[in-house]
Order: C-alpha cells, then sequence, then structure tokens
C-alpha cells in the first residue's frame, strides 16, 4: 500500500476522472481546492491551452491533473501539457513509451489508466509511476472487461508496492471503502463528478443521469472511436441496438473508414458533424453533450455514465463528493 495523499500532494485520496469535453476549469479548480486532484480532460488544442492558463490561474500552486487521451492527442497538446504547471498526467487507451519518457524528464508524474494486468505491466515497465485500473462497471470508454474487484485483485497482487487508484462503479461512501478494502490507495470517480454544477455538461444530459436506472455497453458512438463506451440509453441506442447495445455489424466498416476521431472529429469539422447528427443515420462521434450543444441532440450524442449512476438522484457540489469519498 501507498499513502496516496503524500505521493500525488493531496489532502484527500480521491481522484475525478477525465471526462472528455466537459471536465473543464469549473470542475477541476472545484475538486482540487476541496483536496482532491481534479482532472483536466481532452479538449481541442486552443480550448485546451487556454483551460490550462484558467486552472493554474485560480489553483496557484494546488495540484491537478492533465489526462492525454492517446488515440487523439495532438503534438499541439503534449506540448501544452509539458509547459503546464500540472505536477500529474494521467494518460489512457493506447500506449507510447517515448511520451511517458518524455513527460517524467519534464518533473510529472504519470498515472497510467488500464483495464488489465497484461496492460499493467507494460506501462509500469516503461516507467509509469502509477495506475488507474478501471473495472468494466465504469462509464465512458471502457478499456477492460473484468469487474473492478477482480482486475484490480490481480494487479494489486502483481504490484504490491505501486501507487493504485480504483474507477469504476464508485459513487458514494460506502462504494469507495469497498474499493479501499480491495487495497486501493485512491479512489477515482467520474459519474458522479459528472452530476454536479461545476461540470460543463448541458443541463439535459444532467437531468438524463440522475433519472437513469440503467447503462449499456455499445459502440455505436463509434466514428473514429471503435471501441466499447457505457452508456445510458437514449433514442440511438434504442433505434439502432439490440437488447444487448450491439450496433449493426457494417458501421464497423464504416468507423473503419473514417479513421480516428483525432482525424474526423478533432477540428471544426468534428463539430459540424456532431451538429447534424440524428435519428436518421447511426453515424455517431464520440462527443459529449456539452452547453454549447442543442438541446435535441440528446437523442443522439453518447451519454456517457457508469453503472453507479442507478444511484444518483441529484446533483451535488464537487466539494462535496470529495469529501464523501473520503476516509
Amino acid at each position: 500500500m501507498v499513502d496516496a495523499c503524500d505521493r500525488l500532494s493531496l489532502e484527500r485520496p480521491v481522484l475525478q476522472a477525465a471526462m472528455g469535453g466537459v471536465a473543464r476549469h469549473d470542475l477541476v479548480v472545484a475538486v482540487s481546492q476541496a483536496g482532491g486532484l481534479g482532472t483536466l480532460s481532452y479538449l481541442p488544442p486552443a480550448f485546451f491551452a487556454e483551460e490550462i492558463k484558467r486552472v493554474e490561474e485560480t489553483l496557484g500552486q494546488t495540484p491537478y491533473a492533465i489526462n492525454l487521451l492517446l488515440p487523439i492527442i495532438t503534438r499541439a497538446h503534449i506540448e501544452a501539457c509539458l509547459a503546464s504547471r500540472a505536477p500529474i498526467v494521467s494518460l489512457f487507451y493506447g500506449f507510447d513509451a517515448d511520451l511517458i519518457s518524455a513527460l517524467k524528464a519534464a518533473g510529472k508524474l504519470v498515472l497510467f489508466q488500464v483495464g488489465s494486468l497484461a496492460e499493467a505491466r507494460k506501462v509500469i515497465a516503461a516507467g509509469a509511476d502509477g495506475l488507474i485500473v478501471q473495472g468494466h462497471e465504469a462509464g465512458g470508454h471502457v478499456r477492460g472487461t473484468q469487474r473492478l474487484a477482480d482486475v484490480f485483485a490481480r494487479i494489486r497482487e502483481a504490484f504490491p508496492e505501486t501507487l493504485l487508484c480504483a474507477a469504476g462503479g464508485i459513487y458514494d461512501r460506502q462504494s469507495a471503502e469497498g474499493a479501499r478494502a480491495l487495497g486501493a490507495d485512491a479512489v477515482a470517480s467520474g459519474t458522479r463528478f459528472l452530476a454536479t454544477p461545476e461540470a460543463a455538461a448541458h443541463q439535459a444530459y444532467k437531468q438524463r443521469l440522475i433519472e437513469a436506472r440503467e447503462t449499456v455497453i455499445t459502440q455505436l458512438f463509434g466514428v473514429g472511436w471503435r471501441d466499447p463506451h457505457r452508456v445510458i440509453p437514449n433514442g440511438a441506442v434504442r433505434k439502432w441496438c439490440d437488447e444487448r447495445g450491439h450496433a449493426p455489424a457494417w458501421l464497423a466498416v464504416v468507423h473503419a473508414v473514417l479513421g480516428l476521431v483525432g482525424k474526423v472529429a478533432g477540428g471544426d469539422g468534428g463539430a459540424a458533424l456532431t451538429a447534424r447528427q440524428s435519428l436518421k443515420s447511426p453515424l455517431y462521434t464520440p462527443a459529449s453533450l456539452t452547453p454549447e450543444m442543442e438541446e435535441r441532440l440528446i437523442e443522439c450524442v453518447a451519454l456517457y455514465a457508469g453503472e453507479g449512476v442507478q444511484h444518483i438522484s441529484a446533483l451535488k457540489p464537487a466539494a462535496q463528493i470529495v469529501e464523501d469519498l473520503s476516509p
């Protein structure tokens, strides 16, 4: 076991997950000021650099993290991250040994989110300082196929002295205590922090979160991102997927042709594509519903959420959630 607060310079061993597009400065600042670790998510490059500036102007020397989502980041993201004061960088979905080395050379502590023991071994060997172990019950992009308790036990046994954070199905004090009982040095939560006033999600999305009682794993929202994601069922899921969340087989071919989301949805073209989405055609990007978008898109964008969403019935301030998830 590792003292996560000491290792990460935190007051509370609670991490806010990097939720693409919606984990912006308001949420990052609120979590970090409450003693946890706020994490800035993927955003278009210029917006990303501006958000880093806003976070640092507010937080000063208080720690926060930056997330680099490996399949879609650009050189501009990496340069902004290296130039930032963020002491911690989290990486997810992919592998880049040179990037790990560059981050460490810049004095960053590198956390890698993984979904299996094999992936954990690979990134630790490449120099990662710690792991965020993601269970299959997590929302958003799902890396692993095992429940948190199962995958975490294997990784903890293999790395008894490594900083391990648990993610997936953590939404209240009891679920956080359960993760710590597995041997987690810290806990990470996404869905619970998404249902906050500070998260930059559309109000219609937040309302769906507090009303939702089920989620589904699907690859429907795969224009540029063909891997599985857990979402709240909406009109698009109900129209184009079967009861298990499986999308039409021919979509996989279309997704492959369209390429990575960084090429398709990384700029103005991606925003335009998302804005044109409808129930008429199952060509959906992985974009979240943010305040800048039209509310009608609620039925045809990815409403990311973990299994714990069924236990969330109201918005809560981020600072209260940090306290709730703390030992």
